[in-house]
C-alpha cells in the first residue's frame, strides 16, 4: 500500500461532509454513530469519521433480505373460499 493511499484510508471527515458523501442528512450521520452503525471519533464538540468507515457503510447491502413467500397460506385461503361457495 502506498503512503497516499493509507493517507487517504485514515483522513476524517466531518458529519457534514460524511453526509453529503452518503446523500442523507446530518441528523441521520448522528443516528448512524449513535445507533453504532456508523464508528466515529468526538474531539471536542464534533465528530469525525475515517474515509474507510464511511465507504464501509457505504458498501454494505440496505433493505431486507430477501425471502419468497410461503405459496401454502394463499392456497389454503383459495380452497376455503371454493369451499364456502360449493356449499352454498
Amino acid at each position: 500500500m502506498t503512503d497516499s493511499a493509507s493517507n487517504k484510508s485514515s483522513e476524517l471527515v466531518s458529519v457534514a461532509q460524511t453526509a453529503k458523501l452518503l446523500g442523507i442528512t446530518r441528523q441521520r450521520v448522528h443516528d448512524l454513530i449513535k445507533n453504532g452503525q456508523i464508528i466515529a471519533c468526538k474531539l471536542g464538540r464534533y465528530y469525525y469519521m475515517e474515509v474507510a468507515e464511511v465507504e464501509r457503510y457505504k458498501n454494505q447491502p440496505t433493505g431486507k433480505p430477501y425471502q419468497p413467500r410461503s405459496t401454502t397460506s394463499q392456497k389454503n385461503s383459495i380452497d376455503n373460499r371454493v369451499c364456502k361457495l360449493k356449499l352454498q
